[in-house]
């Protein structure tokens, strides 16, 4: 009788915890929205000032904390998450997403995710984070950024009308304070006080057995947010005392002229912009891959359907957020297409719960419960799957005979040569055909390590069979054994022939033998481009002089961004943009003329246009040849 009483109010308990919070269960993974307004005056219960980064977490166990930062190893794939509040929540969730990834593809590498977020960080702390772990030795196969909210909204909401710049480390003011009034000491005592307290909370939550309990989680969760609703209201009060005297340690350079906020969200936008493309410039030198996702936000109108519980709780007509996106959105998804044009994996996730109807948003800044959070992570893991599937094959195919190298396939190559150090050669594609490696000053050090060569075919027919999983033929070559020279200047020269088929593009470089060690890389990329402009009706046209079967053969791809997003198909709002992806010749009226010249039109859609973003890729890779960019003027 004692066990069926228990049960019954265990599931009533389940049932109001349901209503309450739109989840099941209690206790354990649950993040209250005043969490994310850490008291920093404290050190031990909070940030500590940082040189580069502005500020991290106290724990020395911190991935940030560590020095030498981790590096490459065999078996394991190196994944550094970047970003805020939401990177650091969402963070287990992607790394289970990962760990099933490999499991249900039955590969037996382990996926290591790097915690490099912070609550509250911004650009341009991501770059500077990268590359001062890349300066002490740090290694990366992927660098994964998840960030938007803070860097759009912190600049005016965090402090900038107390004199902080714009792009300081968010709370930069209050973490550099060192004089306090008794006033502010004794605030600053008490939200240490709670800190304490909802330390041993959240302890309470996560213990066993008892967070199987939605009795028992109903409970913790009320006092969790009783005493985080105090921290918040304490720091508040911290917040609103005056600022203080000026220094340019505390408050950092002061702009020429105050903009207003539109103008502050402009230069803020452009910050993040800069930092995404800096990211994946440094990723690209050191081999690794970077995708950029863009967090979603309820202030977006249509992004979702906010229920009851969320409007009540989760939306505030009068934060920053509500006056920031509105205006500033359309900027970022602009910036965005920049972004994708220029090569980066970007993607935006502010439509991802565009038709979800469930209680997701938990707090009136940007945070979800655990369901949005697994909804996020399973698509940032779905758009990492080229690059992992890229990761495994490498790790299958050992290069040079011994260990694993760090060398990545031809989609994230650099161009031109980028060394890591100064043993690097100058490789330029002869009128013979073939590939010519030459180096001034040249030591026996140079021409010891041996060159790898990877080609990706036009035709995905000419991949050997060993290069069908990663869409490129491989080899390696020595130096001596390859016919080098080496003249009485210290001049070394060696060729390589390069194969009788189509070649779309080339990677190249030099490694040490048996390491991951990668010493410098160059990308070579054949001329497949056509000319693209629209016809005096309207249309888009595609031309080009002597035309060869690989221009032809190739598939074209045709992205169209409207002017108004209620003209994006459903299923592409995610991606703010409409695929007219085409077959080109072979099922189009193209026309070939008798000079070799071809050409074909694409018909455009009768909506207004904001941008078109076209090019030729292959069909076996996928991997794009060449691309361009229109704009339009607006209407």
């Amino acid at each position: 009788m004692a066990v069926m009483t228990l049960a019954v109010i265990e599931g009533m308990a389940q049932a109001a915890y349901y209503i309450a919070y739109g989840e099941f269960n209690g206790g354990g993974d649950f993040y209250p929205s005043a969490v994310f307004e850490i008291e920093q005056e404290s050190g031990e219960y909070g940030w500590v000032s940082h040189p580069y980064y502005g500020f991290t977490a106290a724990p020395v166990q911190h991935e940030l904390n560590r020095a030498p930062p981790p590096r490459r190893q065999d078996g394991v794939v190196l994944i550094g998450l970047l970003g805020g509040s939401v990177a650091w929540a969402v963070k287990p969730y992607f790394q289970n997403e990962l760990e099933a990834w490999f499991q249900d593809n039955d590969i037996p590498l382990r996926p290591v995710v790097l915690e490099m977020t912070h609550i509250g960080m911004k650009q341009p702390q991501q770059v500077i984070i990268v590359a001062n772990t890349l300066s002490m030795g740090g290694e990366y196969d992927i660098i994964v950024n998840l960030d938007g909210n803070n860097e759009l909204v912190t600049p005016e909401g965090s402090y900038f009308h107390h004199g902080l710049s714009p792009f300081y480390p968010f709370r930069w003011h209050r973490l550099q304070s060192r004089r306090l009034t008794n006033a502010q000491i004794q605030t600053a005592s008490r939200i240490i006080t709670l800190r304490q307290r909802q330390q041993r909370l959240d302890a309470l939550a996560a213990a066993e057995p008892w967070r199987r309990s939605a009795l028992y989680g109903i409970v913790n969760r009320y006092l969790r947010e009783r005493v985080a609703g105090q921290i918040l209201a304490l720091n508040h009060e911290l917040d609103n005392t005056a600022p203080g005297e000026y220094s340019l340690r505390r408050y950092g350079p002061v702009l020429e002229s105050a903009p207003d906020k539109y103008d502050l969200s402009r230069m803020a936008l452009r910050v993040w912009y800069r930092g995404s493309v800096m990211l994946h410039n440094m990723s690209r030198i050191v081999g690794a891959e970077y995708y950029h996702f863009l967090q979603p936000s309820q202030y977006v109108a249509d992004s979702k359907p906010l229920t009851d519980v969320e409007l009540a709780r989760a939306y505030d007509a009068d934060s920053v957020q509500a006056r920031a996106y509105p205006e500033s959105y359309p900027l970022m998804r602009r910036l965005g297409d920049e972004l994708r044009q220029q090569g980066i994996n970007y993607y935006d996730l502010m439509y991802i719960f565009a038709d979800n109807r469930d209680d997701l948003y938990i707090d009136t800044c940007c945070h979800v419960n655990r369901r949005g959070k697994r909804i996020m992570a399973a698509y940032m893991v779905q758009q990492l799957a080229p690059a992992l599937r890229n990761r495994v094959a490498l790790d299958a195919m050992k290069v040079g005979g011994g260990g694993g190298v760090g060398l990545y396939p031809a989609t994230q190559e650099t161009s031109p040569s980028h060394a890591i150090n100064k043993l690097y050669f100058d490789v330029r594609l002869s009128d013979a055909d073939t590939l010519r490696y030459s180096r001034d000053d040249c030591r026996p050090a140079d021409i010891a390590a041996p060159f790898f060569v990877r080609i990706t075919p036009v035709d995905g027919a000419d991949l050997r069979s060993e290069g069908a999983a990663v869409g490129y033929n491989s080899d390696d070559f020595i130096f001596d054994r390859a016919g080098g020279t080496s003249d009485a200047a210290g001049r070394c020269i060696v060729e390589y022939e390069l194969p009788d088929y189509g070649v779309a593009n080339i990677l190249t470089g030099q490694y040490i033998g048996d390491t991951e060690q990668l010493l410098w890389q160059a990308r070579i990329t054949l001329d497949f481009g056509f000319e693209v402009a629209r016809t005096a009706g309207g249309a888009l046209r595609y031309s080009r002089d002597n035309c060869l079967p690989i221009h032809i053969a190739a598939n074209f791809f045709l992205h169209i961004t409207p002017a108004d997003t209620v003209d994006l198909r459903p299923e592409r709002v995610v991606h703010g943009y409409n695929n007219f992806d085409f077959s080109g010749f072979r099922h189009n009226d193209g026309l070939i003329d008798a000079a070799g010249r071809c050409v074909i039109e694409r018909e455009l859609p009768d909506y207004d246009i904001a941008s078109i973003l076209t090019g030729q890729f292959s069909s076996v890779t996928g991997r794009r040849m060449w691309e361009t960019r229109i704009d339009f003027e607006p209407p």
